[in-house]
């Protein structure tokens, strides 16, 4: 149990919404143990398309989190997850990604999994495509005619599910990556959109009853348009999810001034969710704040930032979501990411995070590593 500070002066010291508690007996009376509610982890993106890469971002997260997200938003294998059990004969990219994230966790401890799958397209405006030798090639037929209430979508994207909960074995899926984002950009197929979260849901659940199931949410300024909307989503989701997930990047996605400076945040910031969602617990299901300048004309964004004010960005994240007794929180991208943008990526949509990493483009820490190991040490 959460318990106010009742030491005066230590307390003094310390970031608003870190909670105390009780010591033993045996403890000093004037120790008091500093608590999170919350897991904290990364997902394993890697900051150069090398082994090397893939080797220190697992490490880094290894010594450095006790959560580990797994975040598959490429495709699904639509034809060949229809048929239940049938993982030997998904395509090659499929098997080989799948794999090596299961020898990767092998070698891993004391880490609770969130497993993270989208059914839409990377626009969020239809249906994901196909992943077979490789991620978002075009669906097949009769697949690609097929919209969220067929019951052979249902079937295939839930089975689907089911082999990654057995290769995963997550406590954490959230099988609808910011469902919000589609709900706004596909006012058409939100009738079919909740036939198909309904159905999905309750086949995984029956199944895996100890499974905490979830969809994320999107955030953007409060009050917005996209915001009401997502209010009223979860007026028919609420019983189909055990958590409601949240996805919020501030600095690129929200409309006040001086997004890249925290202090500038709105004050509900992140409580907006507890209006939009009430009644179930939370996990920020992905999230980051640049540590350096970002301009992309194309997004009209310029937003002015550096390492201390993605510290501070860390600092409030966590003392709100303290406040919050979220559940989990995920940093996307552990490090800068600038060589696999310059040798791979090169778009201006994948610049957005490509500076949000707790270490910076040449793998040396930021500020905000230093606030991230300090909330680490905290007692869950």
């Amino acid at each position: 149990m959460r318990m106010f500070c009742q030491w005066l002066m230590i307390a003094s010291l310390l970031p608003f919404g870190v909670s105390c508690s009780e010591q033993s007996s045996g403890d000093s009376e004037d120790s008091p143990v500093l608590t999170r509610s919350f897991r904290m982890g990364f997902t394993p993106w890697p900051f150069d398309a090398t082994v090397q890469a893939q080797d220190e971002v697992y490490s880094f997260i290894e010594g450095n989190a006790d959560l580990f997200a797994i975040h598959l938003d490429g495709g699904i294998p639509w034809p060949e997850a229809f048929t239940p059990n049938n993982f030997d004969n998904f395509g090659l990219g499929v098997k080989n990604e799948i794999n090596g994230i299961v020898s990767r966790l092998a070698s891993m401890t004391n880490k609770e999994i969130y497993l993270a799958v989208s059914p839409f397209n990377g626009l969020r405006d239809g249906k994901a495509l196909y992943w077979n030798s490789s991620t978002n090639e075009s669906i097949p037929e009769p697949w690609a005619s097929l919209d969220f209430d067929s019951d052979f979508l249902v079937s295939a994207y839930a089975n689907f599910v089911d082999e990654l909960i057995k290769k995963f074995n997550p406590k954490y899926v959230n099988y609808a990556i910011e469902i919000n984002e589609y709900y706004h950009n596909s006012p058409s197929g939100r009738t079919k959109l909740q036939y198909f979260y309904i159905n999905v849901y309750t086949i995984l659940k029956s199944k895996y009853p100890n499974i905490k199931f979830m969809t994320s949410f999107t955030l953007s300024s409060p009050g917005s348009t996209k915001m009401q909307e997502s209010a009223d989503l979860f007026l028919s989701l609420a019983d189909y999810q055990d958590l409601t997930g949240i996805s919020v990047y501030p600095y690129a996605f929200f409309s006040h001034s001086d997004k890249g400076d925290p202090e500038n945040l709105p004050s509900d910031w992140l409580s907006q969710i507890l209006r939009i969602a009430p009644g179930k617990p939370y996990f920020v299901a992905e999230t980051g704040f640049v540590g350096e300048p970002l301009s992309i004309p194309e997004f009209t964004l310029d937003v002015v930032s550096d390492e201390e004010k993605q510290s501070a960005y860390l600092v409030k994240l966590f003392e709100e979501s303290n406040t919050m007794d979220v559940e989990g929180i995920v940093w996307f991208s552990s490090h800068d990411f600038d060589d696999l943008w310059s040798s791979v990526l090169n778009d201006n949509l994948s610049l957005i995070w490509r500076d949000t990493g707790l270490k910076d483009g040449d793998q040396q820490p930021r500020q905000a590593l230093g606030v991230w190991e300090e909330w680490l040490k905290y007692k869950l």
